[in-house]
């Protein structure tokens, strides 16, 4: 199965929390208490996102962060590649830094394994983080 990083998983976290709150600045603590996740790892998913121009960062006391873009045009793919960089594969022959495959030359699963590669990363990038901070009945009522 497909499993995201904690990294990931924390950025999103982070900007759903955002997204749901627009007109507040949120902080790294903010975040950490609510979903009871470490607040060292959010700082530096914040501080990563904030670099990469997704979010914009506030210093001082009342300081923390907003979206710097409509939650609806903040993709969840660029939020993996922010986070661990582009090239993430399924499989070792899947990426761009790949190494050469001993079974290669018999392998039948290269060519299907890429489409669902690319089927995986369409999905990355048609999820918006409005869509991950819309209220649960609205996207039940939307997969119906």
């Amino acid at each position: 199965m497909v499993r995201l990083s904690k990294r990931i998983e924390y950025a999103l976290l982070a900007m759903q929390d955002m997204a749901a709150r627009p007109d507040s600045i949120v902080s790294a603590k903010d975040v950490a208490s609510h979903y009871d996740i470490s607040q060292a790892l959010v700082a530096k998913v914040l501080q990563q996102l904030a670099r990469h121009g997704l979010i914009r960062s506030f210093a001082g006391s009342t300081g923390g962060y907003t979206l710097a873009r409509a939650a609806g045009s903040i993709s969840v793919a660029e939020i993996i590649e922010v986070m661990e960089g582009a090239g993430q594969a399924l499989v070792d022959c899947q990426s761009t830094d790949h190494s050469s495959c001993s079974a290669e030359h018999v392998c039948t699963i290269k060519e299907p394994l890429g489409r669902l590669q690319e089927r995986i990363q369409s999905t990355f990038k048609s999820m918006s983080i409005a869509e991950l901070a819309a209220p649960r009945e609205l996207v039940q009522l939307e997969v119906l």
